[in-house]
């Protein structure tokens, strides 16, 4: 929060990026994991994902408010 703040007063805004300087670490498991995550509904959340997911994720539902719901793949 402190940095946000800083980057805001020097600058105006903080705008972020995606640079893939960071990752999930894959599970090992012996076990099938559900591992699931919600995000907007929007087509444009849909490409998103699509276009720029480094796991393999599928949507699997939508919650009782209309959130999409989706399966991540961490054992790559």
């Amino acid at each position: 929060a402190a940095y946000i703040s800083r980057v805001s007063e020097e600058k105006g805004e903080v705008t972020p990026s995606a640079d893939n300087n960071w990752s999930f670490a894959p599970i090992k498991s012996d076990k099938k994991l559900d591992i699931r995550f919600e995000t907007s509904p929007s087509e444009k959340a849909s490409k998103f994902i699509q276009d720029k997911g480094q796991y393999p994720m599928k949507r699997v539902a939508t919650d009782e408010v209309g959130f999409a719901i989706y399966q991540i793949d961490l054992n790559k």
